[in-house]
């Protein structure tokens, strides 16, 4: 019964897995001093620096501000690609339950 009102479910996450590794999102500090790629499993793809930038203690501070706004984005990729995935298994208005 539940198999079928679930589908397969590990098909399912794997389909869901496999498209959040396709899914790319770069971010770049203020002034572009660096640029981020991740992809929607969290994966670092590239990081560049602007080759004229100079201050390490600076550049640290934008590393770590870039990143956590990247992954903010991806976060919410992650959550509507997952409601997505749930809103196709489950019947009607039964996914609302989750979220």
């Amino acid at each position: 019964m539940f198999d079928d009102l679930l589908g397969n479910m590990g098909a399912q996450q794997e389909m869901l897995e496999k498209k959040l590794k396709g899914i790319e999102i770069s971010e770049k500090s203020q002034h572009d001093e660096i640029e981020i790629v991740v992809n929607g499993k969290k994966e670092i793809l590239d990081i560049t620096i602007n080759k004229e930038f100079a201050d390490v203690s600076e550049l640290e501070d934008l590393l770590v501000l870039t990143m956590n706004n990247v992954f903010f984005k991806i976060d919410k990729i992650v959550e509507a690609e997952t409601k997505k995935l749930l809103d196709s298994m489950l019947p009607g208005g039964l996914s609302e339950l989750f979220g």
